[in-house]
């Protein structure tokens, strides 16, 4: 059982914390995969509507786009970018909501009536959406090929991609998770502030738009949100190089991976600081 000192900081002795954790990775990975199956994933239709969900998504977000945007409704290349996004954001956006509502929760009550590091029920919620994530591209993998999108050296990014985006998911998770518990508004606002960051961000929308909007201003200020480079790397990797862009993707991997490992530092830092009051508050 993990002993906490009495810092200022409240954060535990990280190195015996880090210790207990893994002693706990069999758990997270069980609770991972009890979690996929309540959501039915185990049923031929839980497999199929994990399957649908983001191509109704992608088919919904493809006939909005290309009525506003003036273009033709015949454009299988943007289809194939929108659905391939999406799934890429419910992924992010599974990891994050997931995070916040295994502390929400309690897991059950399994916060109240055990003394196992807090964390692992967050990373076991990030464990189950990379699971998901990654099932469900087995259905992308022929929308991909009709869209003519076709296979480019940029897809070796995707792997990291991948990891920086858990990374960040679950850092955004854990610094919520700790908001929530003393602001129970958190939680019904994260599915429209998700909502938000998805439009700001070139999920929908390719990130060369704003590249063409002429203001260094717009440019300037689209580049601080994290996600605008996550996506530039998925976006690349799952179509290769648009035309009319310069942006370079080691870039945009490089500036991901900062917010993606400082991310990851703060929430569980906060985390760990503040879990010994979750049991009592939730």
């Amino acid at each position: 059982m993990l002993t906490r000192r009495a810092t200022r900081s409240g954060i535990p002795p990280l190195r015996q914390y880090l210790a207990e954790s893994w002693r706990y990775r069999a758990f997270a990975v069980y609770w991972s995969r009890a979690d996929v199956k309540a959501r039915n994933f185990d049923t031929l239709f839980g497999r199929v509507w994990n399957v649908l969900n983001p191509l109704l998504f992608g088919v919904i977000y493809f006939v909005f786009v290309g009525i506003i945007a003036g273009g033709g409704l015949d454009q299988l290349d943007r289809f194939g970018f929108i659905v391939g996004n999406l799934y890429v954001w419910l992924f992010f956006n599974g990891t994050v909501t997931n995070g916040v509502g295994s502390i929400q929760s309690g897991a059950g009550g399994v916060l109240a009536q055990s003394a196992i590091p807090r964390v692992i029920l967050p990373v076991a919620s990030a464990l189950s959406a990379a699971s998901l994530f990654l099932r469900s591209l087995i259905a992308y993998v022929p929308i991909h090929f009709i869209t003519g999108r076709g296979v480019h050296l940029e897809v070796v990014w995707l792997p990291l991609a991948f990891v920086a985006t858990v990374m960040f998911g679950l850092g955004i998770a854990l610094l919520l998770a700790v908001a929530n518990v003393y602001l129970r508004d958190v939680s019904r606002l994260l599915p429209h502030l998700l909502r938000l960051w998805l439009y700001l961000s070139p999920v929908i929308w390719q990130f060369t738009r704003l590249e063409s909007q002429g203001s260094e201003m717009v440019e300037r200020l689209g580049r601080i949100n994290p996600m605008y480079h996550a996506m530039v790397v998925w976006t690349v990797g799952f179509g290769g190089d648009l035309p009319g862009s310069d942006e370079s993707v080691a870039a945009s991997m490089l500036v991901f991976s900062v917010w993606a490992v400082g991310a990851l530092l703060a929430g569980f830092l906060l985390f760990t600081s503040r879990e010994d009051e979750f049991a009592t508050r939730n």
